[in-house]
């Protein structure tokens, strides 16, 4: 069953930082205490946001979530004492054993009592919660340059990304947070959310730890799943466990709070912080095998956090080619969906209408038919371009002799319009 809002109105709630209620009944207005605490809210919540109610991922949830029958409420939390890994932590086993003291958690004893405290813990939950062990980088953090050639990123001789922490029979154990994939660091060199890591390569890490030589596979795991994590290349994953081939590039988390839907496939509405604390929250326990959950003022944190980043910054200064461009931006009809300021609307793209490659909008287990339009600012720094991120440029994106299908708008210009364009988009 497809869920809508009439046209404009979740923009519009959206952009004056109003979440649309529904008529009568639970006052679902952001609150960090009701969600917390009462189970009719985030229920409430689960259902009003849900853009698609049929497909595995929303039955999931619906399930299993805020319900008094569900699983998931009930569950164990999970917030183990971490500390950084840092590259004294990595080597041979025999070399390099883990240690650690006594670590940290990140539980408050009370609630931020204002913004920029929920801002300040979310930080920390991006940067320092480790969502599960994962064996894989525990081997890849044994192999001589594992880590480096992964795409990983270190800073104050850590990695960030990976935390050591302590489970719960006391055995030491790396695991992955947020900002493995979903940091970088800026023009200043200061590691942020703003951009995704782009150099990171889960494929590589993956078949590294396997035993397997990135681009040298054997023939007869060329088509198995294996195999697809050769295809993958620095800045995409697929993690829709469907048994589909459907990547995607990384997500920007740089000027979410004014997208009006989450995921590439538009299947949250995004009406506010308690709309992403619950897919925060869910994303936590299915990441952890269904066996535990997040203390939810983490989620909360971390939602608050994800929604205050600024959009990435214009590549390059307005000039009069940008001057020219804007004007083709606006007779080509690409303002129709990346609507100024914001450079994105509350459409929802029809997969056969758009013709990119439908597998994250179509997959088995997340299906919706659409994608949202995402916003084009700071568009110059957010290579590779469409949802499973196909093109490394602007220029290969409208090349007309490209081969990869879909989104053409753009493409249909002489070259000196299409590089106006491509000016205009790069000073915004």
């Amino acid at each position: 069953m497809r869920r809508s809002v009439p046209a404009g109105t979740l923009a519009l709630a959206l952009f004056c930082g109003c979440p649309t209620e529904p008529e009568g009944g639970l006052d679902l207005a952001d609150d960090p205490v009701a969600y917390i605490e009462s189970m009719e809210y985030r229920r409430g919540i689960l259902e009003r946001d849900l853009t698609e109610l049929d497909n595995r991922y929303a039955q999931r949830r619906l399930d299993r979530y805020a319900t008094v029958d569900g699983p998931w409420d009930t569950l164990d939390l999970w917030d183990p004492p971490s500390a950084p890994l840092s590259r004294a932590d990595t080597g041979p086993a025999e070399e390099a054993p883990l240690e650690m003291g006594p670590g940290t958690t990140l539980t408050p004893e009370t609630l931020p009592s204002d913004e920029a405290g929920w801002i300040d813990l979310g930080r920390r939950v991006f940067f320092e919660y480790p969502l599960r062990a994962d064996r894989t980088y525990e081997v890849l953090a044994t192999l001589e340059d594992g880590l480096d050639s992964s795409g990983f990123i270190e800073d104050d001789g850590a990695w960030v990304g990976l935390r050591k922490f302590r489970d719960a029979d006391g055995s030491i154990r790396v695991g992955p947070t947020c900002s493995q994939c979903h940091a970088s660091r800026d023009e200043a060199g200061v590691v942020t959310g703003v951009l995704a890591n782009r150099a990171m390569d889960v494929g590589r890490a993956r078949l590294l730890t396997l035993g397997y030589e990135p681009g040298a596979l054997p023939p007869e795991i060329e088509s198995t799943a294996v195999g697809d994590l050769d295809r993958l290349g620095p800045g995409r994953s697929d993690l829709l466990a469907d048994g589909v081939f459907n990547p995607y590039a990384f997500p920007d988390f740089g000027g979410l709070g004014d997208m009006p839907y989450l995921h590439q496939n538009a299947n949250w509405f995004h009406r506010g912080v308690a709309t992403l604390a619950v897919r925060c929250e869910t994303l936590f326990i299915t990441a952890r095998a269904e066996a535990r959950r997040p203390p939810r003022a983490l989620a909360w944190a971390l939602a608050v956090y994800l929604r205050s980043l600024p959009a990435p910054p214009p590549l390059e200064e307005a000039g009069p080619a940008a001057a020219r461009g804007e004007a083709v931006f606006e007779e080509a009809g690409c303002a129709d969906c990346h609507a100024p300021p914001l450079f994105t609307s509350d459409r929802e793209v029809a997969v056969d209408e758009i013709g990119t490659d439908p597998g994250a909008g179509s997959s088995p287990v997340r299906w919706t038919g659409n994608y949202r339009v995402p916003s084009l600012r700071g568009v110059g720094r957010t290579a590779p371009y469409l949802h499973h991120g196909a093109f490394d440029s602007l220029e290969a994106m409208f090349d007309p002799d490209r081969e990869e299908p879909g989104h053409v708008y753009g493409s249909e210009l002489d070259e000196a319009r299409r590089a106006d364009l491509i000016a205009f988009l790069r000073s915004i």
